[in-house]
């Protein structure tokens, strides 16, 4: 038998070697990429989109500018790359504060369960990934590419908040003309006291008064559109109302 001790390892433990840095080097540039898309809506947020430049956004995300224009070319680069994460940190956003409102299975919703759908509203357009979008969509007006680019992820944003809410909410599909109503009447509500930034409609009890308001205007149309699926049979038999 011949004597092994000695030999060299083969060649495929030096493939494997060799694939720790490299798995390493795509593992930081994969976070580079992430820490620049964070810095551009803190950008957008702190100084607003005509005065985030790829200098400033490399600055905040504490990157050299080499390094910026190897993972985007171009400040427009950046702001589409920017737009995509924003409206994905949007719906998670959103689903996140829906998941907190349990509706008992088999019944149906109360007053009290749209209030919180429409508080959670509120919370979900006072976040700062909603003033970065904001800022995008102003510079959206004058540029041209980005509003394309925007135009089809807000499709998309809007396409998954009615998802997570049907699949939060799935009594609402019965209903489902009165749901994109409300929807439109609420979102547009919201991001109107939002964008306005009345000092009297940031709290106290005129937001209060408002958001009732919403909610008791949400809960009249959803009973009546569902009285009436009910009563030409569209609607499930087993639901009732919740207490």
């Amino acid at each position: 038998m011949k004597d092994t001790e000695g030999l060299k390892p083969a060649r495929p433990a030096k493939s494997a070697s060799r694939a720790k840095p490299d798995s390493w080097q795509a593992e930081k540039s994969q976070m580079t990429r992430a820490s620049i898309l964070e810095a551009t809506l803190q950008c957008l947020v702190k100084i607003g989109y005509a005065q985030t430049t790829a200098e400033k956004i490399a600055s905040q995300a504490g990157v050299s500018r080499g390094a910026m224009t190897h993972h985007f070319k171009s400040r427009a680069m950046v702001f589409n790359a920017a737009a995509k994460y924003i409206i994905e940190k949007r719906a998670e956003e959103y689903e996140r504060l829906i998941g907190g409102i349990v509706v008992a299975p088999g019944t149906l919703p109360s007053e009290k369960h749209m209030r919180e759908s429409i508080t959670a509203c509120h919370q979900y357009y006072a976040t700062p990934t909603f003033v970065a979008l904001h800022e995008l969509l102003r510079g959206a007006r004058t540029d041209k590419a980005l509003k394309r680019a925007m135009t089809a992820l807000e499709k998309s944003l809007d396409e998954k908040i009615s998802d997570a809410m049907l699949k939060r909410f799935p009594y609402l599909a019965v209903v489902e003309d009165t749901r994109e109503m409300l929807m439109d009447l609420i979102m547009s509500s919201m991001q109107g006291v939002a964008v306005d930034m009345a000092p009297h409609l940031k709290k106290g009890k005129r937001l209060e008064r408002l958001l009732d308001l919403l909610a008791a205007i949400a809960m009249r149309e959803f009973s009546s559109a569902y009285a009436a699926a009910d009563a030409s049979g569209t609607a499930p038999g087993n639901a009732r109302a919740s207490a």
